[in-house]
């Protein structure tokens, strides 16, 4: 018997906010903790435990469902799920993570008057908050003016509409110039870590799998999105996405409705962000084709930056690494020459993540020199 069930929708760290102030001292049972109790009483020999035993129902207060305990069970518990819970358990209150599809409803086949829904709720933008977003580009990200201006003119865009359409942006240009910093950097003014995606690192077969939805144990699209903490999403290198692909985007970026084989996603509102290294809009047309390009709400070039912002952000960084060291090795590196010649070489660096690469390689040589060999 359940007396009440709480599905909650979004990320681990509003889910874990939740049970603070539901659960007590998280006095609570896990549910790996029946899913032990249900194997056992499949296989009474082998657990060692009474079988009287096993037939008692245990009262509990809390139970809790943590959204990566679906991945620790065989497909038939999802199905069953509503029947394994109570198998040898009366719970007053049942709390349930992003749970899947089969789980959920498996959960409806009891009064659908004992359950109750919530969900991550993420920032709405209003004006003040497009200036507070500007105002962190300005500080996260150096130069890019005109780009910055238009991110904020496309989340105008939603703010204005109003409407179910997320708005989808895609940021071009050279690697490392900003692209990625400027996603964060949006995405932690809208109050949570950047969710990134990386199709680049997937083969097909996994690519396929990640999109589309597989077994209810791997990581999926979909997955991944439900446990956002902001309501911006970020596919880097979306010119590594394979075409085949496409169809299932089209209704992302038009609907902000996504459903695989476990999960379904409410992304109304959302602000999806999408990277590249193409240089011009023409070659984004011809390589994605119309219909993938006609979904973008704003295309955005980002530049090569100037010496004096390289400089800026080469200060910014050094700055960055001394404050992690201790007194006597900030001073090592102040006495040495590493900022001099990263500041006579810096238009070597046309990519300004190599260059910080580069210079934190430098910085923690020399402190290995001096305190190692």
């Amino acid at each position: 018997m359940v007396n009440r069930i709480i599905i909650f929708k979004g990320s681990k760290r509003d889910f874990d906010f939740l049970l603070k102030q539901l659960v007590r001292n998280n006095s609570y049972t896990p549910f790996m903790e029946l899913i032990q109790t249900y194997n056992a009483r499949l296989r009474p020999n082998e657990s060692g435990v009474k079988e009287t035993e096993l037939g008692r129902k245990i009262n509990i207060e809390f139970c809790v469902v943590k959204a990566d305990d679906y991945a620790s069970v065989l497909p038939h518990v999802l199905s069953n799920f509503s029947n394994i819970v109570t198998l040898n358990s009366n719970i007053n209150c049942l709390i349930v993570h992003n749970p899947p599809r089969r789980v959920e409803d498996s959960l409806r086949t009891y009064d659908t008057s004992i359950i109750e829904y919530q969900y991550s709720q993420y920032e709405d933008l209003s004006k003040n908050k497009l200036k507070e977003i500007y105002e962190e580009l300005n500080q996260d990200v150096l130069g890019q003016v005109q780009c910055k201006k238009s991110m904020i003119s496309g989340l105008y865009k939603l703010y204005k509409e109003q409407n179910d359409k997320p708005v989808v942006l895609m940021f071009y240009g050279p690697s490392g110039v900003g692209k990625t910093e400027s996603a964060k950097s949006i995405s932690r003014a809208l109050g949570g870590d950047l969710l990134r995606i990386q199709f680049s690192m997937m083969q097909s077969n996994e690519a396929f799998n990640y999109v589309f939805g597989s077994e209810h144990s791997n990581s999926s699209l979909a997955k991944d999105i439900l446990s956002r903490e902001s309501n911006v999403i970020l596919i880097d290198e979306f010119d590594k996405v394979d075409p085949r692909f496409y169809n299932a985007f089209y209704e992302l970026f038009d609907e902000g409705k996504y459903k695989d084989t476990n999960y379904e996603v409410d992304l109304r509102q959302s602000i999806f962000i999408c990277t590249a290294n193409f240089m011009d809009e023409d070659i984004i047309k011809k390589t994605l084709g119309p219909a993938m390009f006609s979904r973008f709400s704003e295309l955005i070039k980002f530049e090569e930056l100037e010496k004096m912002q390289k400089l800026a952000v080469l200060n910014k960084w050094y700055k960055e690494i001394l404050e992690k060291l201790d007194n006597e090795e900030k001073q090592i590196i102040k006495t040495s020459t590493i900022l001099e010649w990263f500041r006579e070489n810096v238009e070597r660096y046309n990519n300004i993540r190599i260059m910080k690469t580069k210079l934190e390689n430098a910085i923690f040589r020399k402190l290995t020199e001096r305190y190692i060999f």
